[in-house]
């Protein structure tokens, strides 16, 4: 500690890992940070870090986790799908940076809760409308301003993932950024 009883606190590199709970809704976010981790499983897993747009819990931080596993890719198409990135039947290189600074509304609930602790978690992921992005958005009627909400329930997972055996498209490799610069 320094002689006039101040300390340093250096939080320039600080995430909140776990998120914040909020009322069950729908909420415009801001991608604020994506990074490339590994699920207790072994499994690939990406890390989202959604900042709250407007509202009573603006600036509120929500954490979602993709884990990149065949039963789970229709989360991470939602998620790619609702910030306007293409997602065809192809392996793709992708560049986490490509989230980042990206709009979307999100769907969130109450999770189940852990140590005695209910956080937040999303369920659903949404595109924000062309024309809603050029007005500047109407925070409170969310409901009205989103497109279609790319939900599925849990015991449709399995169904989610179509099986190699009827994906009829190439399995090229496909550099997202090829895509995105057409």
């Amino acid at each position: 500690m320094a002689a006039d009883g101040k300390v340093t606190i250096d939080l320039s590199n600080y995430k909140d890992r776990v998120g914040s709970r909020v009322a069950e809704g729908t909420y415009r976010v801001l991608v604020e940070d994506a990074e490339q981790t590994e699920a207790r499983s072994g499994n690939a897993m990406i890390n989202l870090f959604f900042r709250i747009q407007g509202g009573e819990f603006d600036g509120a931080t929500i954490v979602d986790r993709l884990v990149l596993t065949e039963k789970s890719l229709f989360r991470v198409v939602g998620f790619m799908q609702a910030i306007g990135l293409p997602t065809p039947k192809k392996k793709l290189a992708i560049s986490l940076n490509q989230f980042i600074g990206k709009h979307l509304d999100i769907q969130v609930e109450d999770g189940e809760p852990y140590n005695g602790r209910v956080k937040s978690e999303v369920r659903g992921y949404a595109k924000v409308k062309k024309s809603e992005k050029q007005d500047g958005a109407d925070l409170d009627d969310l409901e009205s301003t989103t497109e279609e909400q790319t939900t599925v329930p849990a015991e449709a997972e399995e169904q989610a993932t179509p099986s190699p055996e009827s994906n009829n498209e190439s399995s090229e490799d496909v550099d997202l950024d090829d895509l995105t610069n057409l």
